[in-house]
This record gives C-alpha cells, sequence and structure tokens, in this order.
C-alpha cells in the first residue's frame, strides 16, 4: 500500500470530529472540570454520532447500491451519506444539548462540524471537495480559535498546520483530488470553526 494511501486512511475524514474534540479537551483550560462527572457518556454519544452510526449507514447505503465503495470515489455518491452523517450528529448533539451547557465551546465546535458536513453534502452535489481537508480545516480552526482565546498554543498550532499539509499532498498524490479541491475543502473548516468559536 503506499504511503499517500495509509496516511489517507490513518486520518479519515470521520475520525475528525473525535480527534478535534479530544484536543479541545485538553487545550481549553479547566473545560474537563466542567464535565467530568458526564464525559464517559459525552464520549459513548459522540462515537455512535460521528463514527459507529455513519459507518453502518454507509454499510447499509452500500448494500442497496447507493455507494459503489466506502472511499465514494464519485462526487455524486457524496451528497446522501454526508446528509445521513449530519443528521446523526445533530442526534448526538441534541443529546448533549444540557450537558454542553457548561463548555459552550465544544457545543459551538460540535455546531460548526455538523454545517461543515452539510455544505460538504450540498457541495458535493456538484464538485468534489476534499472532505479530509475540510475535516482537517476545521480542526486548525479550532485550535486556532482556543490559541487565540487563551494564548500559548503555537507550537501546536503549527503541528496541525503541517500535518494538514502532508494530508493535503497525500491527497493529492493519490489522484483523488486537485490542488483546488483540496485548497477550498481546508479553507471553508478553516472558517467555519474559527467563525463559529470566535462569534459566539
Amino acid at each position: 500500500m503506499k504511503l499517500s494511501k495509509i496516511i489517507s486512511v490513518i486520518v479519515h475524514p470521520i475520525l475528525i470530529p473525535i480527534i478535534t474534540f479530544y484536543t479541545s479537551l485538553k487545550l481549553v483550560p479547566n473545560i474537563g472540570f466542567a464535565i467530568t462527572s458526564y464525559i464517559n457518556l459525552i464520549w459513548i454519544i459522540l462515537v455512535l454520532s460521528t463514527i459507529i452510526l455513519p459507518v453502518l449507514s454507509l454499510l447499509y447505503l452500500k448494500y442497496i447500491g447507493k455507494i459503489e465503495s466506502f472511499e465514494m470515489t464519485e462526487h455524486k455518491e457524496r451528497p446522501l451519506p454526508l446528509l445521513i452523517t449530519g443528521i446523526w450528529m445533530l442526534i448526538g448533539l441534541r443529546q448533549l444539548d444540557n450537558i454542553l451547557y457548561f463548555a459552550p465551546i465544544l457545543k459551538i465546535e460540535l455546531i460548526c462540524a455538523i454545517i461543515i458536513i452539510f455544505l460538504a453534502s450540498i457541495i458535493s452535489r456538484f464538485w468534489k471537495i476534499s472532505l479530509h481537508m475540510l475535516g482537517f480545516g476545521g480542526l486548525v480552526g479550532v485550535v486556532f480559535s482556543i490559541h487565540t482565546l487563551y494564548g500559548g498554543f503555537s507550537e501546536i498550532l503549527i503541528i496541525f498546520i503541517l500535518i494538514s499539509g502532508v494530508v493535503g499532498v497525500a491527497r493529492i498524490k493519490q489522484k483523488a483530488h486537485d490542488h483546488n479541491q483540496i485548497y477550498v475543502g481546508f479553507v471553508i473548516g478553516l472558517i467555519v470553526e474559527s467563525a463559529g468559536i470566535l462569534i459566539f
């Protein structure tokens, strides 16, 4: 298996919301104390709504012939799976609504992630935007926002930017996307998450 393929699999877009949430818990000062009593429940609901239920939905869509493969190489295959994923995430957010009242930055972060998913569903009807880079743009947007609000995380921000670059190059090497699809994906993810957190 080529290195570019390995990179793409390891940092699959479906894992980015969990990675981002974990990163936020580690970086935002004292945020863990606000939700300590509920942390196991939060993780269960997040894993269910962002990974397990979307994957089961993909399996079903493949079974009934709505998608040809889990990679969804054709952009026209992507709108329905993305829409379903966004709905699962909305349901998960609804279950966590009262808990995340005590950690509003995490709630906004999840809302923005759902917005990114729905935007991807709409855009994918016409164009094969990079889902990897939408995810990493969002991740960088979250870390940038936390750094802006609290300071002291410039090294981590740089590391995630570099990782995003590596992933972008890997996707181009695979011929999965062109440069515009990579750049636009990253910028949209970055803008939605950073604007959401910094403004609201």
